[in-house]
């Protein structure tokens, strides 16, 4: 009966193109929640970006490839042997440019830490973060051409959040040195300095800004 049913309707060549762009979204939405939870699939420090060159677009003509080719040679995170790093991501919110052939995406991410005695007193904390990040496709596969994980909330797991709320991440009018002196022990990188809380692209966003490497959509004006 369903395929009856389906024989009968009669689309418009529009229509068709339409549906047809409209299912390319669907899926490729399902792909980009593969490809970032993939990336952030490990369970401790020493397995954080395995798949670096697998899932990261390096043939973007906006790509410092020198860079890219040096950042390939470092450890990801500096420091951090023996933490535990768990930071699942979660209810994405996902904006395909009419193309299908990038994407922007905020991840939220609930996870939970234990800080390393290689860098201060053994503690364990909670952490919420996200993920904002711009997605592109390259020879036909999805792949992360920018955006990582940025912590917002933290707090020591004894105290819990009614004690111990922190904001980790939020940019107040500081400068780069003093940003890092207040991440002090907790910055992953020596040079690391806070960033805005991401808001989640609309769907406007590719009208607003439509080159990908524009940083101006994750900022809320």
């Amino acid at each position: 009966m369903m395929e009856d049913e389906l024989a009968l309707v009669d689309f418009t060549e529009g229509e068709l193109i339409e549906l047809e762009q409209q299912i390319d979204k669907l899926l490729a939405a399902w792909e980009i929640q593969n490809l970032r939870g993939t990336l952030y699939r490990f369970h401790d420090d020493q397995h954080i970006g395995d798949q670096r060159r697998e899932l990261y677009a390096d043939q973007h003509p906006g790509l410092d490839y020198e860079t890219l080719l040096k950042s390939r040679m470092v450890e990801l995170v500096e420091s951090l042997e023996g933490n535990t790093l768990i930071h699942p991501v979660m209810t994405p919110v996902i904006e395909i440019d009419k193309e299908c052939k990038k994407a922007r995406a905020v991840f939220s991410s609930f996870g939970y830490e234990g800080l390393s005695i290689h860098r201060e007193a053994p503690m364990a904390i909670w952490s919420i973060g996200y993920i904002p990040g711009v997605h592109v496709r390259q020879d036909g596969e999805w792949r992360v051409l920018s955006g990582v994980w940025q912590r917002t909330v933290k707090t020591q797991m004894e105290k819990g959040w009614v004690r111990d709320m922190q904001k980790s991440n939020c940019k107040p009018p500081l400068t780069d040195e003093q940003d890092r002196n207040y991440l002090g022990k907790y910055a992953y990188h020596k040079d690391t300095a806070r960033k805005y809380v991401p808001v989640p692209p609309d769907k406007n966003t590719w009208n607003k800004y439509p080159d990908e490497m524009d940083e101006k959509w994750k900022e809320k004006i």
